[in-house]
């Protein structure tokens, strides 16, 4: 419900800018549904936002926002074309291309509001027996509907953009190995632990031969750091690329004392 009402605050400045105003409160739950009470303010005149009579402008943008949502299915768009300064024709993976307003893909790249898409549509649908979920207006018309079989769709698409893609010669402390192909190696930089892909193939190969490994070894590396931006937010994955030197841990024997 919270997110549900996040998503909607977003859908309204979008539109209407920060003139237009939300209060969400809950008035009652039903076995499958929930009822709300929505007050959609423009101009310091109130509105049930799901009424009739409501401002019609930011239901049309949830529900392109929806039809957006299940064209991309997912995936950051391929291309975005500006039509004018109302509309911009969006390509998905497919080469399928659908126009919508600006409003609309302005909502449907906006942080916050795909975060909420993810709770209240994608989380939602993944509950053992919901198969769908539906957004209706006082009159009972639907605004938006969602079948579980397209709830992937309602996630993050923001283009991710590349920032840096690195590489050091640097050592790195074994913290700790794994053996299982596809699996990250944990490693610390002297500051830092991290995940890392191993991808040097006689590195890998010396691994499977039997070659030992214990927490606290030395790897002298070629490592790549490549960071990635998508929207505000920044990830970094590292990678291995080539091992030049293994140094074990010098481990100390100790020798059992008898005393009597």
């Amino acid at each position: 419900m919270i997110a549900f009402s996040e998503f909607v605050v977003v859908a309204s400045k979008i539109t209407y800018g920060d003139k237009a105003e939300v209060k969400v409160e809950v008035s009652g739950f039903g076995q499958s549904s929930f009822l709300t009470s929505m007050v959609f303010s423009i101009a310091n005149q109130a509105v049930p936002l799901f009424a009739t009579l409501a401002p019609s402008e930011v239901l049309a943008i949830i529900n392109e926002s929806f039809g957006l949502w299940k064209h991309l299915k997912g995936d950051p768009p391929a291309s975005i074309k500006q039509d004018d300064h109302q509309s911009v024709s969006v390509e998905n993976n497919s080469g399928q291309i659908i126009q919508v307003k600006t409003e609309t893909l302005n909502l449907v790249m906006n942080e916050k509001a795909s975060e909420a898409i993810g709770q209240f549509v994608k989380k939602a649908l993944s509950d053992n027996g919901v198969d769908s979920l539906e957004i209706v207006s006082d009159n009972k018309s639907t605004i938006a509907m969602v079948k579980q079989t397209e709830s992937d769709y309602f996630d993050v698409v923001i283009p991710t953009e590349p920032v840096t893609n690195n590489i050091s010669k640097m050592m790195l402390v074994i913290e700790a190995p794994v053996f299982k192909d596809g699996n990250k190696w944990r490693f610390s930089d002297g500051q830092n632990s991290f995940y890392a892909d191993i991808l040097d193939a006689d590195f890998l190969a010396s691994v499977d031969d039997g070659e030992q490994f214990g927490k606290g070894d030395l790897l002298k590396v070629d490592l790549r750091i490549k960071q990635e931006q998508t929207g505000t937010k920044i990830s970094a994955e590292r990678f291995v690329e080539k091992v030049h030197e293994h140094k074990k841990k010098i481990r100390t024997q100790q020798n059992n004392l008898d005393f009597k």
